[in-house]
């Protein structure tokens, strides 16, 4: 496992060396995206405060763009290992598949963590947003990281079968964004929602506020639940195609 774990890591190393351009790219849009995200919202509302309180709102959209990229981590992955006629290499290497997509999804996730950081930080200084990180900082990532794991691995499960899905995954992503900037203004109702308590988390993690053991116990709870839903749909939907023989077929 050790081996296949290497392999992965300078795999992605080698892709981001190999296309610094397009990660550089891709980096600055991201910062873009969200400052025109923010100067719309200013140019709507009246006068020159514009009612908005930019932490909260910085720290949503790296959640949200941390969900993305581990959500594309493995539901992308199927599809293009699927395009390329490789989806057996994968299921044939020790551990089979799901291990396999477990592997690059952790490695992803990682390097998907390291660029939201590279978001994170020119977006605080260009808004003039004041991160107070907390000792405790990474239990605010690791609910949401498990969360979006799981929803991940239910989404590569319906690649997986259905193979081309490109236009439901843009639909998901759509509905992501709108849903992950509702839970701003976070309420306690909202603490059952999906994805909304790993979210507040995570936002109070870098406001300098003290652990809320039961937020963190109920984000957890839903991370696990959301990972063992992803688990037995991907285990699922895998057992079904190799049963019906049409696991590479496009």
């Amino acid at each position: 496992m050790f081996w296949q774990l290497w392999s992965e890591v300078i795999l992605d190393w080698a892709l981001r060396k190999r296309y610094w351009f397009d990660e550089l790219a891709g980096l600055l849009g991201s910062i873009l995206y969200f400052y025109a995200i923010i100067l719309g919202l200013s140019n709507l509302s009246p006068g020159s405060e514009a009612g908005l309180d930019l932490g909260p709102l910085l720290m949503v959209f790296v959640a949200f763009n941390l969900t993305v990229a581990t959500f594309q981590s493995i539901a992308y992955t199927v599809q293009s290992e699927v395009g390329r006629g490789t989806i057996e290499h994968l299921a044939l290497a020790r551990g089979g598949l799901l291990r396999q997509l477990l592997i690059r999804a952790f490695v992803e996730s990682l390097s998907g963590l390291l660029w939201a950081f590279f978001t994170l930080l020119p977006l605080a200084l260009l808004l003039k947003v004041e991160l107070k990180p907390t000792f405790w900082w990474p239990l605010g990532f690791l609910p949401l990281f498990l969360s979006s794991l799981g929803f991940a691995l239910g989404m590569g499960a319906i690649a997986i079968y259905f193979k081309r899905v490109d236009g439901f995954f843009t639909i998901v992503q759509f509905l992501f964004l709108p849903y992950f900037f509702s839970l701003v203004r976070f309420e306690s109702w909202m603490v059952h929602l999906p994805f909304a308590p790993a979210v507040h988390l995570l936002r109070l993690s870098f406001t300098g506020e003290s652990l809320p053991l039961g937020l963190m116990g109920i984000a957890f709870v839903q991370s696990f639940l959301f990972l063992a839903a992803g688990l037995g749909a991907m285990a699922w939907v895998y057992a079904l195609v190799r049963r019906k023989g049409i696991l590479g077929e496009y």
